[in-house]
């Protein structure tokens, strides 16, 4: 008995330790390059004894996880479990080429069969849009803003997919060192065929731009020891044979959707530009000389990476260009030419000064393409030029407008039908909405760019303590609980508070979407913000306030309440932040807003507090025609006013809430009778997804 006791013993530590080694492998694998047994290299200068594992997991410095990416599992990663393959990742999806290829892959695929990774640096969401407003994908869903230096991001979101095209990289510019992008560009594709291997996807095509050990001027610098070393663990990698690998390599691609608000890498672009920007028809170019550039337009590097998927897989590097070298005068007589065909400009060319260009580009070796792939270059370098300068031409001065929506989802269907049909689609604005404690998919959510969520919270004081700590200062810790002691309505939803409503849930939420704004940079990628709410119903198109630009902040008419209203806020990217700034206002400054507030001694609301605050700051406020109204349906959550009965809005189900509103939008819209406009609503589809492409548009 002793005997089958103590062998039950041993056998029941031997599976409890097989478990744990097997658990331990797995995450291991999973969570770096844990299969590399590099040994400490040797010294390098001033390199101290560090192993390339270390390295390419350092990763402080870069971005450790993003929550606004729909992660559904690790088999699957943003995938839904139910989606049919094959499945397609693009990396670098929103920049020049991705965007293309997107679009092109529409053509014979569904949209939720398509992710884009991308950290936004370069790439934008509009390129993911068709000239008519729609999208290729659904942003919510299928985009996911992720920085591929990361390798632990790059291994929980590469995964899930049949085939990756590659296309992320970091483009050299004025802040950005030589040997930094380089060894930034390592990293990323190092992460992306690493997590290509370790999640067992089947075929990578892989864009990689011609670069060398040339680039390095100090050859002792420790950047060019790690290159080399970065750069023979990718060769390792690509010879690997654990996936399908397809590589194209390209340069000087231009074309429609390309950022050509940086001048510093793309030279036509650049050129255009200033084409486009001269008031008096003198096109100056700062330099000129011989050297020869290969250009090669946009559309037929799509055709090629496509072509490599379908013909060119396990068959080496694939080169593609023109075939046709370029130098920078022909190029500008060329620009000039289509400006004079295409828009009756004619330009006087002036030439700074002229520099010597030694070093020729070499001559691309097209026999592969040729060979392999049965490819060439199907478009002209004066055709390419013609569209991208067409494109920028009707882009370079329209306004990129981001509306936000905070705080609860409400108002209804027909509302939120009108803000697509009267704002959103006419000046072709993107939609953020930052909500909390709502978990059922609605028409807004069909209609997002963005969806932020936040927890709904018994007690909001909790999120104004993390604003408190986020101060920096332990001095002013709990302060902001001193505005409760004073008459008014603006800290209701704070636990033991005696303010009544939920106004202070408003001052979270922008406090909130100031952070979120950092993080993805919006500020660099929109021109005009828009902070409203979801029950605003629209009776006609909004007004176009993208000319009003000597002011601040800008607002409808409609209730004050003795302040400036906070329910549609409207601030150009350069002063929004200070505009939306209250919460900090009022945090980080307890002392003197509560002498202020004490010394007036009003009873205030949110938007007289409002009003005080921005005078404080030198806010200048101006108000437009208004062309919505609040409404409130039956199911609506309300703190404060119910609503009000309307025989017209009744019909619907619905009640107004600020009839002044109401009134000054039936005055701007001169619509007497709203039922018409109601009605159209309710057959409204607004296409959001290009879902049936038939022919590829740029």
């Amino acid at each position: 008995m002793f005997n089958i006791q103590r062998t039950f013993h041993y056998i029941l530590i031997t599976c409890v330790l097989i478990l744990c080694l097997t658990y331990m492998t797995l995450v291991n694998n999973y969570n770096g390059y844990n299969h590399l047994q590099y040994q400490h290299t040797r010294k390098h200068k001033h390199i101290s004894k560090v192993d390339l594992k270390s390295f390419l997991l350092s990763v402080q410095n870069y971005p450790n996880e993003t929550d606004d990416c729909i992660y559904h599992d690790r088999e699957n990663g943003l995938f839904h479990p139910t989606v049919k393959h094959p499945r397609y990742i693009i990396t670098g999806g929103a920049g020049l080429v991705g965007s293309h290829l997107v679009k092109r892959l529409r053509q014979q695929y569904e949209a939720d069969q398509i992710k884009v990774l991308d950290n936004l640096s370069r790439g934008r969401l509009h390129n993911l849009q068709y000239k008519d407003g729609t999208w290729a994908i659904s942003t919510p869903r299928d985009f996911c803003l992720v920085d591929l230096r990361n390798i632990h991001l790059a291994c929980k979101y590469i995964t899930g997919a049949d085939v990756i095209f590659h296309l992320a990289n970091v483009v050299p510019n004025v802040n950005l060192s030589n040997s930094s992008y380089l060894l930034d560009n390592l990293r990323i594709n190092i992460n992306t065929l690493y997590a290509t291997q370790v999640n067992n996807i089947s075929s990578m095509i892989y864009a990689r731009r011609r670069s060398s050990l040339s680039t390095f001027s100090d050859k002792s610098d420790s950047s060019y020891y790690w290159y080399k070393r970065l750069k023979k663990y990718e060769d390792k990698l690509l010879r690997s044979h654990h996936f399908d690998i397809g590589i194209v390599r390209f340069q000087n691609v231009y074309g429609p959707y390309n950022d050509f608000t940086d001048t510093s890498d793309h030279i036509i672009e650049s050129l255009i530009r200033k084409l486009l920007q001269s008031e008096n028809n003198l096109f100056i170019i700062p330099e000129f000389g011989e050297q020869g550039r290969d250009f090669i337009y946009v559309a037929d590097v799509v055709d090629s990476l496509m072509l490599t998927y379908e013909q060119g897989m396990n068959k080496g590097p694939i080169d593609v260009a023109s075939g046709r070298s370029t130098s920078t005068k022909e190029l500008t007589d060329i620009i000039r030419n289509v400006a004079k065909a295409k828009l009756g400009r004619k330009m006087k060319v002036i030439f700074e000064f002229s520099q010597v260009e030694n070093n020729q580009e070499k001559i691309i070796d097209l026999s592969h393409a040729n060979n392999i792939l049965g490819w060439k270059a199907k478009v002209s370098l004066k055709e390419g030029i013609s569209k991208t300068m067409i494109w920028m031409k009707e882009n370079q001065h329209k306004p990129k407008i981001l509306v936000i929506i905070i705080g609860q989802i409400r108002g209804g269907i027909l509302a939120w039908k009108s803000l697509h049909k009267f704002f959103l689609r006419p000046f072709d604005a993107h939609l953020a909405f930052y909500i909390s404690g709502f978990e059922i998919k609605t028409y807004l959510h069909e209609i997002a760019q963005y969806i932020w969520m936040e927890p709904e919270y018994d007690d909001w004081g909790i999120m104004f303590d993390m604003v408190a700590k986020a101060c920096n200062n332990e001095k002013i810790l709990g302060k902001w609980r001193n505005y409760c002691k004073l008459p008014g309505i603006y800290m209701g939803g704070v636990k033991n508070c005696s303010h009544d409503s939920h106004s202070s849930i408003s001052y979270v939420f922008r406090w909130l979407l100031q952070q979120k704004i950092k993080k993805l940079q919006l500020l660099d990628k929109y021109d005009w913000f828009v902070l409203t709410r979801a029950d605003e119903l629209y009776l006609c198109q909004h007004y176009d306030f993208t000319t009003m630009i000597e002011d601040d902040v800008l607002l409808p008419t409609g209730e004050h309440y003795k302040g400036w209203s906070d329910r549609h806020l409207i601030g150009r990217s350069s002063v929004f932040m200070k505009i939306i700034n209250i919460t900090n206002e009022l945090v980080c400054n307890p002392d003197y807003w509560y002498r202020k507030f004490k010394r007036n001694g009003r009873v205030y609301n949110i938007e007289q507090t409002q009003k005080f605050i921005w005078a404080d700051m030198n806010l200048q406020v101006s108000e437009l025609p208004r062309s919505m109204f609040i409404v409130r349906t039956q199911d609506d959550p309300a703190s404060w006013s119910t609503g009000l009965f309307h025989p017209q809005l009744n019909h619907f189900g619905l009640k107004v809430k600020y009839p002044m509103e109401l009134w000054s939008s039936h005055r701007h819209c001169k619509i007497n009778n709203i039922t018409n406009v109601l009605k159209s609503l309710r057959h409204y589809h607004g296409d959001i997804l290009n879902d049936v492409i038939s022919d590829y548009v740029e």
